[in-house]
């Protein structure tokens, strides 16, 4: 951030901190003394309706609001006039916003008798907090939830672009906050068996537990619009690296094959990857942008796309298209950590003449997309809250 950014974000701070009265803001009368607490520290405050990341911390939380324990939400420079900071105090969590009671969330921490464990939600959390709230919090369990593996995803990147200086600073980063400070925390989360697998190389093994993405369905199938009544395809993404990379080759590379058999076939794009592209140099797409429901664009398309080339991690939108019996495209990054079946669950293709062939081929075939419409329920199985609830609870 640059000295002009840092100096406004300062004097904005002090304007909306003079405006606050001295009652308490912080809902801290729900914390019961008799349960366990938990404290979930994150860099960016979690939008659960605009990444998948965010909308699988608010299902684990609300799993621990379930649990009993009294669940602490932090994230710096928060307001108690930001919706999502209402969102989470409407779900009776605790969150700690900007204040005139408290220094900081240190010195708010320090006002409980005992945090029974803290939760950081992916490296920057790490980085940005962990030196010191081990100092404070000597006796607290420590919980590192990786999301994905990032060195890991940095990795695969510069396979495809060598000379990118920038993802070489970004893999030897990342590389050394997952493989050396991560392995010093109690419990490491990894989002797939997969991804255990290869952090196993780095932690030991029985600090490792798997927590996936948590889907269930969110309409009955008898809802979903059939194959003669859909049309279109879906991708959805963000400025995530790799959703950016998979617009430009589904654009350059995929769909100019599709045109020539389909030329009246549209694809919209969900999210905000506008803010990364010029969408000028993509004109047959349709940019929409941030969607809040995205249910009626899923129960009406006939297919979604992810012709993610690079990544890591389990891939939220491809669960939530199964929450809606929505048949999806996917390379084996797309797929990875995800247990689905090629031809079952969903069709995998990894270049583009191959991808082109099973958008072509599901758009004209009514059984086959039948059948991957029909196994969501399944593909969902192994990201359900019941799933997931035992997990913790062996923590």
């Amino acid at each position: 951030m640059g000295i002009l950014k840092k100096i406004k974000k300062h004097f904005k701070r002090k304007e909306k901190l003079s405006a606050l009265q001295t009652q308490d803001i912080i809902n801290i009368h729900l914390y019961d003394a008799s349960e366990k607490t938990i404290l979930f520290a994150s860099r960016d405050f979690p939008t659960h309706d605009k990444d998948s990341g965010s909308n699988r911390l608010k299902e684990i939380i609300l799993i621990y609001k379930k649990m009993g324990y009294n669940c602490i939400l932090f994230a710096p420079h928060m307001f108690e006039d930001d919706p999502y900071v209402q969102f989470y105090q409407q779900q009776n969590v605790i969150v700690f916003v900007e204040n005139n009671t408290y220094k900081n969330i240190y010195a708010f921490i320090s006002s409980f008798k005992k945090i029974d464990y803290i939760w950081f939600n992916g490296p920057l959390a790490l980085n940005l907090f962990y030196k010191k709230l081990k100092k404070i919090l000597p006796q607290t369990k420590f919980i590192y939830d990786m999301v994905d593996i990032h060195f890991l995803r940095f990795k695969r990147a510069i396979e495809i672009e060598p000379n990118r200086i920038s993802l070489k600073k970004n893999y030897k980063h990342f590389f050394h906050l997952e493989t050396v400070i991560a392995p010093q925390l109690d419990y490491i989360v990894a989002i797939s068996d997969k991804e255990k697998e290869v952090m196993s190389q780095y932690a030991d093994k029985n600090k490792m537990i798997t927590i996936s993405n948590i889907h269930y369905p969110k309409i009955d199938i008898s809802e979903r619009k059939g194959f003669k009544e859909s049309k279109g395809i879906i991708f959805i993404g963000s400025i995530h690296e790799p959703n950016i990379d998979a617009v430009k080759f589904l654009y350059d590379k995929i769909m100019p094959i599709v045109w020539k058999t389909n030329p009246e076939l549209e694809v919209k794009v969900i999210g905000n990857v506008a803010d990364k592209l010029d969408i000028k140099q993509y004109p047959k797409f349709k940019f929409l942008g941030f969607v809040e429901s995205v249910e009626e664009l899923f129960m009406t398309s006939r297919i979604m796309v992810a012709p993610l080339r690079f990544g890591a991690g389990v891939k939220g939108k491809i669960g939530q298209a199964f929450e809606y019996f929505f048949p999806v495209i996917t390379t084996d990054i797309g797929a990875e950590g995800m247990q689905l079946n090629d031809n079952k669950n969903v069709l995998i293709a990894n270049d583009e003449n191959s991808f082109a062939e099973a958008i072509i081929r599901l758009n004209t075939d009514e059984t086959l997309w039948n059948t991957l419409r029909d196994h969501s329920v399944d593909s969902l199985k192994p990201f359900s809250i019941e799933a997931v609830s035992s997990t913790l609870k062996e923590i």
